[in-house]
């Protein structure tokens, strides 16, 4: 069960002056729900996401093993062949952009359909978490990781589609468990039912990841706005970029997130029993939809 990734683990242990001693000792640690079967690149990105804490990193590992089993509509399944990925992927757009000058991950997302009824909430969530994992597979640790949402076409109808529930799980993921920083959060586009919007996500983030929650409006100059953390070189030609353009990009990113499957299978089986075995359908089911109690 190969969950190597792609990037070049002795070129980031020198670029972010590890050395391996530390994931040795963080495997030998005594970290719950962690198996056997973490690899070392994996432990690096935890480490430098707590930006080389030993003690913080040992409890994100702990939050990120226990979280998903709880999450189960946003992390069992992962398979982007199947038809509920295919479909988001298909209505959405998912792509990751070359690392900028400074050191940053970034991570764009947008509905490609205005069509409220497309939009399927929770496998929307799962696909855009699949979308990290692909970042972080090919580029490793970074600084940072920056999230760019682009709410063109975006309507009201969609805030309809969204669970409460959700969003909770979607938050708590990316702040106490993701293995890497999140450094800012970007909504570019902005919609005029924008506040709508904030009071549905503000009551989950932190202080910390509020102070870096940045809105653009459609009339605002992107490369202006970005220009510090996103240069032209990085951004899609869409934007003035020197990229190709968004609807390229997020068609070679489905093409890589295929050629990642066998990663995304193997993955689920290291935290969920139930994904080793193709009879246990009817069991996962429950459990997902168990998962998805709100309980007071």
């Amino acid at each position: 069960m190969s969950l190597q990734m792609e990037f070049d683990l002795n070129e980031a242990l020198k670029r972010e002056e590890v050395e391996q001693d530390v994931l040795d000792k963080l495997r030998k640690s005594d970290i719950p729900s962690m198996p056997d079967s973490i690899t070392d690149q994996l432990l690096l990105l935890f480490y430098c996401a707590c930006e080389k804490d030993f003690e913080v990193t040992k409890q994100v590992i702990k939050n990120y093993y226990e979280h998903k089993p709880n999450a189960l509509e946003h992390f069992s399944k992962r398979d982007p062949d199947s038809a509920k990925i295919k479909q988001c992927l298909q209505n959405q757009m998912y792509f990751y952009l070359p690392v900028t000058p400074n050191g940053y991950a970034v991570l764009y997302h947008k509905l490609s359909n205005s069509k409220a009824g497309n939009y399927m909430f929770d496998e929307a969530i799962k696909t855009y978490l699949m979308a990290i994992d692909s970042c972080l597979y090919t580029q490793g640790p970074r600084k940072g990781i920056i999230f760019l949402f682009d709410m063109k076409n975006v309507t009201l109808a969609h805030l309809t589609r969204i669970s409460i529930r959700g969003i909770r799980k979607f938050f708590f993921y990316v702040q106490e468990c993701l293995p890497a920083k999140l450094e800012e959060i970007h909504i570019i586009n902005t919609v005029g039912f924008i506040d709508k919007v904030l009071s549905l996500i503000k009551p989950f983030l932190k202080a910390d990841i509020l102070k870096k929650l940045y809105m653009h409006s459609a009339t605002e100059d992107y490369h202006t706005l970005l220009k510090d953390k996103i240069p032209l070189s990085c951004l899609p030609s869409d934007f003035g970029g020197e990229l190709d353009s968004c609807e390229k990009m997020h068609e070679k990113h489905c093409k890589e997130l295929l050629q990642m499957r066998d990663f995304f299978l193997n993955e689920e089986k290291q935290w969920n029993p139930s994904a080793s075995n193709n009879n246990n359908n009817n069991v996962i089911e429950a459990a997902e939809n168990f998962s998805k109690l709100d309980i007071d």
